[in-house]
């Protein structure tokens, strides 16, 4: 048996690199000096937004390179694939690898929106927040609404404003909801926590997705990125796709998928080959232990993962051969275009050399039908 994909593939995990000029002219005379912006310190180029000032980490920029110049080094956009930052750029990129649509996560913003969270300024932290989602739908999905998914991110501060913004959101046409894997280090309740009721029944109502990327905690947190050391970078890059473990393990027990049957969590850029050893500890920990811990549910782990998450991988020849364990409609691609981990441009044949010996109908679920019924993409 050999599985021909002969279509183009759905991609649930990318990055946009936002340009220097996302927040220009677009806030009001108060905030606008202290929006955003790119300054040039000490030969690097970077982000200043109050006492933040953030640097487009190399390998956060490396679609296209060999591997042999990797760097963790700040990158500059004269430097950068053009497609990192520019959606029409972004779309030849796309073609040339065989991708119909992506899902985008921020960058500057962070990935759920955590340097607004983090911000002293609350009120300048909104609008910056909101003006993000704002270009996002006006400028980076409006080069081609279909094939580029916008996701919104709230003020994780203040739960009616965060409401409020996620319906916004959805107005302006964003597909999902990114929030921190990590809230606790950034100061805020775990999210199994009553703190996130209010926001939880509006996304069950609206029926859209949450996103749950790895790395997506604090942005005040330094990485251990120095090269020479050699042990505390790679460690940090060869454990960091299970960052979801715990998060997934703690929704299963705390009782939120319970009270929320429609909610439904994407764990992104964390892989599939932990996944069925997680379910199947989960429901073990389940029968032998809920008599006297009694946690909130009626139903095995492993129930509520297969109706409520879902998860992304890119090149996971182990979570393949498991993939009936974790469960075939739970399960999407990725290319995480343009972080080093990418498959660019080389993600059509990736998936057709891993998937060579899967049933066709399991791969084109897994590839493309999966996302378009969780995204709820204009797509056939």
């Amino acid at each position: 048996m050999t599985t021909t994909i002969d279509y183009r593939l759905i991609s649930t995990d990318d990055h946009i690199i936002e340009p220097p000029d996302v927040w220009e002219g677009r806030l009001e005379a108060k905030y606008q000096s202290r929006a955003p912006r790119v300054v040039e310190i000490d030969g690097e180029e970077r982000w200043v937004f109050e006492d933040q000032k953030l640097i487009n980490v190399g390998l956060s920029v490396m679609a296209g390179k060999k591997y042999e110049d990797y760097s963790p080094k700040a990158a500059r956009f004269a430097d950068m694939r053009p497609g990192c930052y520019n959606p029409t750029e972004r779309l030849k990129d796309m073609d040339l690898d065989g991708i119909e649509a992506q899902v985008g996560f921020p960058s500057t913003p962070g990935m759920a929106g955590q340097t607004f969270a983090e911000a002293n300024d609350k009120d300048l932290a909104l609008r910056c927040l909101q003006t993000y989602n704002d270009w996002l739908a006006d400028t980076w999905c409006a080069a081609n609404p279909k094939r580029l998914i916008g996701q919104t991110i709230v003020p994780l501060w203040d739960m009616m404003l965060a409401v409020a913004e996620f319906q916004r959101g959805l107005k302006l046409g964003h597909k999902a909801l990114s929030l921190p894997n990590d809230p606790p280090s950034m100061g805020y309740p775990r999210l199994c926590d009553p703190y996130w009721e209010p926001l939880w029944d509006a996304v069950e109502e609206a029926g859209v997705p949450v996103s749950l990327h790895i790395a997506s905690g604090s942005q005040k947190r330094s990485l251990p990125l120095t090269p020479g050391e050699g042990a505390p970078a790679t460690v940090f890059i060869t454990v960091g796709p299970t960052a979801n473990f715990t998060v997934i393990a703690d929704m299963l027990f705390s009782g939120l998928l319970h009270r929320h049957p429609k909610l439904r969590f994407v764990s992104a850029e964390g892989g599939i080959g932990w996944l069925g050893y997680l379910i199947q500890r989960a429901d073990e920990v389940y029968h032998k232990h809920r008599h006297w811990s009694k946690p909130p549910i009626t139903e095995k782990p492993s129930f509520y993962f297969r109706r409520q998450i879902f998860a992304n991988f890119l090149d996971d020849a182990v979570g393949v051969t498991c993939r009936h364990h974790i469960g075939i409609d739970n399960l999407m691609f990725e290319v995480d275009y343009p972080h080093s981990d990418t498959t660019f441009p080389h993600s059509r044949e990736i998936a057709a050399d891993r998937f060579s010996q899967v049933p066709a109908d399991e791969a084109r679920k897994i590839f493309r039908d999966n996302a378009i019924r969780l995204f709820n993409l204009d797509l056939a």
